[in-house]
C-alpha cells in the first residue's frame, strides 16, 4: 500500500511541473502590460471617407436638383417678338427727323429743305444759299422749322435742276397770321413753280396755270400743302385730301432767275410771316398716298 501512494504523488507532482511549464512559456511570449493586439477591420461601405470612390450600395453625391419633368425652366427676360418692333433707340446726329424727309438717292427730288437749325438743302444737289438774312429757328412740325419774319431773307442761284416737266412742291406751313392785304409767299421764282398764301386764307399755286383756292388754313396750327402738276393738270392737297383739280399747260420752267423762299422774287416783298417746314420739291408728280403719308394721315 505504500509504496501504491509514494508513486500516486510523484505522478501529479510532474504532471504539475508540467502545466506550470507550458503555462509559463505562454505568459512569456505574450507579455503581462500590453492587451492582445486588436483584430484590423476592412471599412464598411458607409464608413468610407469623403473624396473616396462610392462602394457598392453607395449612395452617389448630391447635386444640385435640376427642374423636374413637370417642372419649367427658369424664367428668362423675352426679346421681341416676330410682330413687335426692337426698343426705340436715341436719334443719332443729324436731329430727329427721319433720314426718308430727304432722301437723296432719289432722282427726282430737286430740293428738300428740312430747317434743322440750317437753310442747306439734304437732296442730291445740296444747294446752298447764296444769300441769308436774319434766318431764326424754332419748333416745328417735325423737329426744327424756320421761323421768318419782316427782315428775313432766303434765296438760291437758279439750276437747271429746278426745271421739270413734271413737279411737286410738298410743305408744312403754320402762318402768325393771314396777310392783311399783300401775300405771303412760301416759295417763289419768276418763271418756275410757285406757293403763296392769300389774305383771305385762300391758296395760290402757279404751275402750268394759276388757281386761287380756298382752303382751310388756321394761323397759329400746322397746314400741310402739295400743289402739282404734270403739264396737263394741276391738283392742290391739303392735309392731304384733295380740294382743287383743274387743267393745265406745260409747266412753269423757264427762266434763269433766283429762287426766293419766304419772299417774292425780285422785289423780297410778300415776306411770309410765320414757321415753313419740310419743304421739298419734286421733278414728278407725287402719289396720292404718298401725299397722305407726307400729311402725316394713316392709314395711306
Amino acid at each position: 500500500m505504500l509504496g501504491s501512494s509514494h508513486l500516486s504523488t510523484r505522478c501529479l507532482a510532474g504532471a504539475a511541473l508540467v502545466l506550470l511549464s507550458s503555462s509559463g512559456c505562454a505568459l512569456e511570449g505574450r507579455g503581462t502590460a500590453e492587451p492582445p493586439p486588436a483584430e484590423q477591420q476592412q471599412p464598411r461601405p458607409q464608413d468610407e471617407l469623403p473624396g473616396q470612390g462610392t462602394g457598392p450600395g453607395a449612395e452617389p453625391p448630391a447635386q444640385e436638383p435640376g427642374p423636374g419633368p413637370d417642372e419649367e425652366p427658369p424664367a428668362q427676360e423675352p426679346g421681341p417678338g416676330p410682330d413687335e418692333e426692337p426698343p426705340a433707340q436715341e436719334p443719332g446726329p443729324g436731329g430727329d427727323r427721319p433720314a426718308a424727309l430727304c432722301e437723296a438717292g432719289d432722282p427726282s427730288l430737286i430740293a428738300c429743305f428740312a430747317f434743322e437749325g440750317d437753310p442747306g438743302d439734304g437732296s442730291q444737289h445740296r444747294f446752298v444759299p447764296d444769300l441769308t438774312r436774319k434766318l431764326e429757328y424754332a419748333p416745328g412740325r417735325d423737329g426744327q422749322a424756320l421761323r421768318m419774319s419782316g427782315g428775313s431773307l432766303l434765296r438760291f442761284r437758279h439750276d437747271a435742276a429746278w426745271t421739270a416737266p413734271a413737279m411737286t412742291i410738298d410743305v408744312w406751313i403754320n402762318p402768325a397770321s393771314l396777310p392783311d392785304k399783300e401775300r405771303f409767299t412760301v416759295i417763289d421764282s419768276g418763271g418756275k413753280p410757285s406757293l403763296f398764301l392769300l389774305p383771305d386764307g385762300r391758296i395760290r399755286c402757279t404751275m402750268g396755270v394759276e388757281r386761287n383756292v380756298p382752303s382751310p388754313i388756321v394761323p397759329g396750327k400746322w397746314t400741310h400743302i402739295a400743289c402739282l402738276s404734270d403739264g396737263q393738270t394741276q391738283i392742290l392737297y391739303v392735309n392731304g385730301v384733295e380740294i382743287d383739280r383743274s387743267p393745265s399747260g406745260p409747266v412753269l420752267a423757264d427762266g434763269e432767275q433766283p429762287i426766293h423762299i419766304g419772299s417774292e422774287e425780285p422785289t423780297d416783298r410778300d415776306k411770309f410771316h410765320g414757321l415753313i417746314d419740310s419743304l421739298r420739291v419734286f421733278g414728278r408728280t407725287l402719289a396720292p398716298q404718298e401725299i397722305c403719308a407726307a400729311a402725316g394721315k394713316k392709314g395711306c
